[in-house]
């Protein structure tokens, strides 16, 4: 390891202050955790506490044309931009004290905002930890290097199969060995500089990638790789009868249905400061307000508290949906109900157990029996 790269490293680890920092909000935030599942538990739909996680959409301009996404489906239709970094600064000045993490994409492929890595150093400025995920074809060893000294605490590098043909007929528009080398050279970089960003590499669990799954496991098991997420597949409320069909699973005997935990725990900001209720109305069918304020100033929980976020959280307690667009087609909403500490929605609750296949190697999430 050169020594440049040993000064990057040590120049991007936590400080001690910025790591007793840290731990001290943990706390606070933890200790917010029941009030916040109260609230949720007892069906408060107006004095609801800050929310757990911050979804900021950095744009939703891609450059691919995957068959799983309504962006490459050409499904997305409201206008196309990038988040105004000023806009952006104010999101994180208010937020940063009270989530826990904010990830710098919703909908597109982050990388291409110009001023990303401006984003991922003033989170780390406002000790708000900061998340992306990427397709990775535009990863090139210039812009690794400037996430990892930006302070990047945590990147999805998304590679769906481990043949050619099985990726490039997904993630159409890219080069498998490219984008195998982008991501190689990225975990090769965090281990040279000893950078702590922790690497996550993603496959989606659809038809096409069912039966690579476990080799796809077992080639990324690599030094610098800390988990390897074996992705549960969103049909995205079922809008798209061409995503729904690439689902593995067949229909599913859902429960009762309980009030979406995303309303209470989860905001979603889209580029142009509209909040949605959550990634699943890309199209924002039901608005709820726009965090840009008529005086230009940026007030996000003005609007997470707003009349009609409390509507919508009303319409869910009273299954009051069969117009509610795409709450009333929606199946995900089943996957997660938050306990007093500890809220987790982005997979089904029996993917959420973490496996290892050898003592030394990454956490596996997302792996059935079968499969591991």
């Amino acid at each position: 390891m050169n020594n440049g790269n040993r000064a990057n490293g040590a120049r991007r680890q936590l400080s001690v202050w910025e790591k007793a920092q840290r731990r001290m909000k943990y706390y606070r935030l933890q200790a917010l955790q029941p009030i916040r599942w109260l609230a949720y538990e007892t069906g408060q739909t107006k004095y609801v506490p800050p929310p757990d996680r911050m979804y900021i959409e950095s744009t939703n301009i891609c450059n691919l044309n995957c068959i799983m996404c309504p962006t490459g489906l050409k499904q997305i239709v409201r206008p196309k931009g990038y988040m105004d970094f000023d806009v952006f600064k104010q999101i994180v000045d208010e937020m940063a004290p009270w989530v826990r993490a904010t990830t710098l994409h919703i909908w597109g492929e982050p990388l291409l905002h110009p001023r990303i890595f401006e984003m991922v150093e003033y989170c780390r400025k406002k000790g708000l930890r900061s998340e992306i995920s990427t397709n990775a074809t535009l990863l090139t060893e210039e812009k690794s290097k400037r996430l990892l000294d930006a302070g990047l605490d945590a990147i999805y590098l998304s590679i769906d199969g481990l043949r050619p043909e099985t990726y490039e007929n997904i993630r159409v528009r890219a080069d498998f060995e490219r984008t195998n080398a982008n991501i190689r050279r990225f975990v090769e970089l965090k281990v040279e500089g000893n950078y702590p960003t922790y690497v996550n590499i993603q496959i989606i669990k659809m038809k096409q990638t069912l039966d690579e799954i476990h080799d796809f496991v077992r080639e990324w098991s690599i030094p610098g790789v800390d988990r390897i997420n074996v992705k549960a597949f969103d049909t995205w409320a079922g809008q798209i009868d061409e995503i729904a069909q690439l689902s593995p699973n067949g229909e599913k005997r859902l429960p009762k249905r309980w009030a979406c935990p995303n309303l209470w725990y989860h905001v979603h900001i889209y580029w142009d400061g509209s909040i949605a209720m959550c990634d699943r109305d890309f199209n924002l069918a039901f608005p709820l307000g726009n965090v840009i304020d008529e005086d230009g100033k940026v007030r996000v929980m003005k609007n997470w508290n707003g009349p009609l976020m409390q509507e919508l959280r009303r319409r869910h307690l009273e299954n009051d949906l069969d117009d509610v667009v795409p709450c009333n087609t929606c199946t995900e909403w089943a996957w997660w109900k938050p306990a007093p500490f500890f809220a987790q929605g982005n997979r089904p609750a029996e993917e959420n157990t973490p496996v290892r296949l050898n003592g030394d190697g990454p956490v596996v999430i997302g792996l059935t029996e079968v499969e591991s």
